[in-house]
């Protein structure tokens, strides 16, 4: 069982972290706000969903006896945990051999943070603490965190949907 989970894990992990890729570099600079919800909902709630998804299905066709609904909950949590995991190695990956992607996506938040009117009332110290707050939730400490928290959060919820679903039991008789 635990091969499948690090399998399903990091295929899908992969695949989140392509997007996330693909977000950093190409998305993120495009008006285009369709193009964000898609990229977005797909890197989140999609491929995670799916991957939890299938993988759940693979349990219960595999042992059907053994399927309740805290069990499935678990796994899928822990597999919503391994994609995350994943697309933060890659997050530091990038940071560490092309960090002008990061930085770029920075000064890309940056110019969207200084633009707005919320900004243009607050202090100047304010302002200065709002701009080390996104350099700092892009930090490769701050992505792994978040990243982390998304991806337990994720986890239960589409874990729960997803057993509930696929008729997990509730309890041994």
């Amino acid at each position: 069982m635990s091969k499948k989970l690090l399998i399903y894990g990091l295929a899908f992990g992969s695949a989140a972290a392509a997007l996330s890729y693909i977000y950093m570099i190409y998305v993120a600079f495009n008006p285009n706000l369709s193009v964000h919800l898609i990229s977005v909902l797909g890197e989140f709630i999609l491929i995670p969903g799916t991957a939890i998804f299938l993988f759940l299905r693979s349990m219960k066709q595999t042992n059907q006896d053994e399927f309740f609904i805290g069990r499935a909950i678990f796994l899928g949590f822990f597999l919503s945990l391994i994609i995350s995991s994943s697309v933060s190695l890659f997050y530091s990956y990038i940071a560490q051999f092309r960090p002008e992607i990061i930085n770029g996506f920075i000064d890309l938040k940056v110019n969207q943070l200084v633009k707005t009117n919320f900004f243009a009332k607050l202090s100047a110290k304010d302002r200065l603490d709002n701009i080390d707050a996104v350099k700092d939730s892009y930090s490769v400490a701050g992505q792994f965190k978040y990243q982390l928290y998304l991806g337990a959060a994720r986890g239960l919820f589409l874990s729960a949907i997803i057993a509930f679903i696929l008729r997990a039991k509730t309890k041994r008789d």
